[in-house]
């Protein structure tokens, strides 16, 4: 998977990293995924951030699937603090 770096004005690395995110986000092949996940945020040394949602999934009880979404620049651009705390940290609708 190719690492995408952004640059967000709002949010640092550790404002989102691990925080939860409720999101609405259109697919390379044009579907749309919703759901709720997690930020996992990392930076280099020149400040800039790679972020992914990633999204653990219950396939069966013994089995899990953990499926993980790169966000673009414009998709970083778009978070925001969720209005409703209790349902996410975040929101993201792109």
């Amino acid at each position: 998977m190719e690492t995408i770096w952004t640059r967000s004005e709002k949010w640092t690395m550790e404002q989102l990293d691990r925080r939860s995110v409720e999101f609405r986000l259109p697919s390379r092949e044009g579907d749309i995924l919703e759901g709720t996940g997690e930020f996992w945020v990392r930076q280099n040394p020149e400040g800039l951030l790679a972020m992914d949602i990633a999204v653990d999934t219950e396939v069966t009880p013994a089995k899990r699937w953990l499926q993980r979404f790169p966000l673009s620049q414009v998709s970083v651009d778009a978070i925001e603090r969720h209005p409703n705390p209790a349902a996410a940290d975040f929101q993201l609708v792109v």
